[in-house]
């Protein structure tokens, strides 16, 4: 076993925090079908209470009666019999009653926790998605919420049966041979033991795999994948990713077999050994029976009891270590999950219509988690109310990273920013008042309709607004020749689904951010998945377009950027020039010279033949 999957352990009082933590969850989910089952699981309890005392009287009866069932003792004998299968046949009903809760219970608790991994993911700054240690324990929670919920509620109704029928069967015993108590109880210890073990070293496991297992499922993704289908059968990556993922996944097989591999040895010693108390006791009986300690129906009821306690009790300690592991991994869900129940502390948020004055950078500093080195330094920069600013730089000089802290999606390491004269605005505030259009913008693969209406996600759809935000962006007449117009759905993965290009991605982006309507707009590469008659026309017409609202533009393209109020230059993380298209080009700098380089091809074409060879 590797060093990273040592056995892990838990305290006693963790693992009472996270068996309280699951039992509040299954609360939560449905607390009428928790009691139900656990009236059902209490009464079949009693009755095996009811059955191990009947066994004894029947076996007195008979003896008592001597010779035939015709005896004083028969009726008596045949009455008991008769409670003996009512009983049966009431717990057999019972079973298949709490059985039938218990799945619908199952599947409310699936659901009610798969959602609190949820609510705690989308809950999580962006700042966390940059750490590997997030994503671990990310893959841990979801690992908890698809598999642990069912087999938690199953042990603890299953481990509560077992601690009743122990109750029981040990009053039965208190009656009939008490001094057989403590044997049945030892008898567990051994498989206790070895469960424990077994458990700790699982679960060490577990964690140690928990990054190898998200390799493991981006390859997948790769290979099975539609955006990736095509870039991996270009380049023949087929058969090189499969050997990658077959190797992640044959470390995790190699890794269990050794660890199964002595658990079950473990296992196999600790069952002989509580077997062969189980055969010592019984041989005891067997040998005090017609002495004056054992009679003989005591001691049929006794080894039936002691039948009965002992598998219970040993079921019961694999039961409970069964949960124990259950436990180390609601762990995992109990930490990512903690303040899934706490309301979010949100300040009050402006009226989109009202807009915002003025958002300042006052010398932002910022550095990516992991990284070695600052993705921004000292940036100060001014957007105010109608304004068109620009911001340009080549690759790699901090632009997006910027529009990122300014549409509240991070908090800056250093400095501050201000909305209308308010230092360190709550990062809820500026998303408000912000609607962000990003290069990489997602593709929602649900109907185009919702994919505009998710600009304003907390809102009832808008049809006749998301109508007008698609006409604006240039989207409506390819959106209503599609098959089911703005109700077709945009993946050709569902039925009747329809693909976009990616220039019409890009155009429905823009859409969101028209139904959005909020005062301050972050453009990122708005054009840049357009073909070059559009990429003119809305370059042409962006300042047209959002007129009544703050525009940020970021752009490579600097004909975009020529018209903007002010231009900010980045490189390596700095703002190394500001102003308009006119004093930049005066100021012959870094502006002034990109623009140049930009310009040159077109330049050299008007003015110089294509050559031939």
């Amino acid at each position: 076993m590797s060093a990273e999957a040592q056995p892990a352990k838990i305290g006693a009082r963790e693992q009472a925090a996270c068996l309280a933590f699951a039992v509040r969850l299954v609360w939560r989910a449905d607390r009428r079908r928790l009691l139900q089952v656990v009236a059902s699981q209490l009464v079949s309890s009693l009755g095996i209470m009811a059955l191990v005392l009947l066994v004894r009287n029947v076996f007195g009866s008979v003896l008592a009666a001597g010779s035939g069932p015709g005896a004083g003792g028969g009726r008596e004998v045949i009455v008991s019999v008769v409670l003996i299968v009512a009983i049966g046949s009431l717990g057999g009903l019972l079973r298949l009653f709490a059985s039938s809760r218990n799945r619908v219970l199952a599947a409310k608790a699936d659901r009610h926790v798969i959602g609190t991994v949820l609510a705690s993911a989308t809950r999580a700054e962006l700042a966390r998605f940059e750490e590997p240690g997030f994503h671990d324990a990310l893959q841990r929670a979801v690992f908890a919420s698809r598999s642990q919920p069912t087999m938690v509620v199953t042990m603890l109704v299953t481990a509560l049966q077992a601690v009743l029928t122990v109750v029981a069967v040990g009053s039965a015993f208190a009656l009939l041979a008490w001094w057989l108590l403590p044997f049945a109880l030892l008898s567990a210890l051994p498989v206790v033991r070895a469960a424990r073990a077994e458990r700790n070293a699982g679960y060490g496991l577990h964690r140690s795999l928990a990054e190898d297992r998200r390799v493991r499922q981006y390859v997948e993704q790769l290979l099975t994948g539609r955006e990736g289908a095509k870039e991996v059968r270009a380049l023949s990556l087929g058969p090189a990713l499969r050997g990658r993922w077959d190797a992640e996944y044959r470390r995790e097989i190699d890794e269990t077999v050794s660890w199964q591999r002595g658990a079950l040895r473990t296992r196999m010693l600790a069952r002989l050994g509580a077997d062969a108390l189980t055969l010592a006791v019984i041989g005891a009986v067997w040998g005090l029976i017609g002495s004056d300690v054992v009679d003989v129906p005591t001691a049929v009821a006794a080894v039936t009891g002691l039948f009965l306690m002992t598998s219970r009790v040993q079921a019961l300690g694999a039961m409970l270590n069964g949960l124990g592991e259950a436990l180390f991994y609601l762990m995992d869900l109990r930490t990512f999950a903690a303040d899934a129940d706490e309301p979010e502390a949100v300040p009050a948020l402006p009226d989109r219509t009202s807009g915002f004055g003025e958002l300042s950078a006052e010398s932002v500093g910022f550095t990516y988690p992991g990284s070695p080195r600052p993705a921004l330094h000292g940036v100060s920069l001014t957007v105010r109310r109608g304004e068109f600013v620009a911001l340009v730089g080549e690759n790699g000089s901090g632009k997006t990273t910027l529009a990122k802290l300014l549409a509240g999606l991070y908090p800056p390491d250093t400095g501050r920013l201000v909305l209308d004269g308010a230092p360190a605005p709550h990062p809820a505030l500026l998303r408000e008042v912000c609607a962000p259009v990003f290069q990489d913008f997602l593709r929602y693969k649900f109907t185009a309709a919702d994919s505009i209406a998710f600009g304003r996600a907390g809102a009832p759809p808008d049809p006749a607004a998301i109508v007008a935000a698609a006409e604006r962006a240039g989207a409506h007449m390819f959106l209503e020749r599609l098959p089911r117009g703005y109700d077709t759905v945009l993946g050709k993965e569902f039925s009747d689904g329809c693909d976009l290009s990616l220039g019409q991605w890009q155009r429905l982006a823009l859409a969101r951010a028209f139904y959005r309507d909020a005062p301050f707009l972050i453009l990122d590469e708005p054009t840049a998945s357009l073909d070059p008659q559009a990429e003119a026309d809305l370059g042409d017409r962006l300042r047209e377009l959002f007129a009544d609202r703050t525009v940020l533009l970021i752009s490579h393209r600097f004909s975009a950027v020529r018209h903007a109020d002010r231009i900010y230059v980045m490189a390596g993380g700095r703002v190394v020039e500001q102003g308009s298209h006119e004093e930049l080009m005066a100021g012959n700098g870094t502006y002034a010279r990109l623009f140049r380089l930009q310009a040159l091809p077109y330049h050299d074409g008007a003015h110089r033949p294509l050559s031939h060879r």
